[in-house]
Order: structure tokens, then sequence, then C-alpha cells
């Protein structure tokens, strides 16, 4: 497979994923009467989509799907992934943790949620999330 053909690929798969995002996030925000369980199936989709992880990934720590995202995307073992990185730049914040910085940036962005720091900087996982996303106030 030539540069060009697998460029049309990466393209195609950044497409789909956008698009199940904008879905996943549609929902959410159209639902008039959430609960906790539809948020949390429609944020675990749309965090799986936006990280191009499949449906089939049982994690739920939202670090360990950044790390398995980036694992996927390098076509790395995640194991290692933790000892390879370390962008300086950043004073030493790996990939992973600016992963799940611009996620939770994106979820609040998307959803049109009011932006609360302090708590969003607890939230750890889905079920975290979705509760963050059920107490938040929309903008």
């Amino acid at each position: 497979m030539n540069i060009d053909d697998r460029k049309k690929i990466v393209a195609r798969l950044l497409s789909k994923a956008k698009e199940e995002t904008q879905k996943e996030a549609d929902l959410i925000r159209g639902e008039q009467n959430l609960t906790l369980d539809f948020i949390y199936e429609h944020i675990r989709k749309y965090v799986l989509s936006k990280f191009l992880l499949g449906p089939d990934c049982e994690e739920t720590k939202i670090r360990e799907l950044a790390k398995l995202s980036l694992a996927r995307t390098m076509k790395i073992d995640p194991k290692v992934i933790h000892s390879l990185d370390q962008a300086t730049p950043c004073d030493h914040a790996t990939s992973e943790s600016a992963k799940k910085v611009l996620l939770l940036f994106a979820v609040q962005k998307d959803l049109g949620l009011k932006p609360n720091p302090e708590k969003i900087a607890k939230v750890e996982d889905l079920r975290g999330l979705a509760q963050y996303i059920y107490e938040a106030e929309r903008v």
C-alpha cells in the first residue's frame, strides 16, 4: 500500500470517528430527560470514537483509554507508552495526560457545558465523566 492510499484510509477513519463523536454529543444534548445511565452509554461511545477505539474496549479509566489510543495510533505496546513519552515542552506532561485534558475540554465544548475546572480535574473514569455531565451547568 502506498502513502496516498494510507492517507485516504486515515482520512476516512478520522472522518467517521468525528461523525460518530458528533452523533453521540448530539444525542446527549438533545435528550430532554437525561439520566446517568443514558449519559454513561453515550459518553462511553463518544470517548471510544474520539480515541479511535472499538466498542469492544472494556476499559473505563480515561488515562488508560488515552494510553490505549496512543498505543493503537503509534502501533506500540501500551505498556511502554509512559516510559517512552515525556513531552518536555509541557513540564514533562505525558501524551496520555495531554490527551485526557483535551478530551475533557472537548466534552465540555461539544456538550455546551459551563467549564468547572475544579470538578472536571477530579474526573478519572467514564462513570465520573457521566456524573460530571449530569451535574454540569449548561451554557
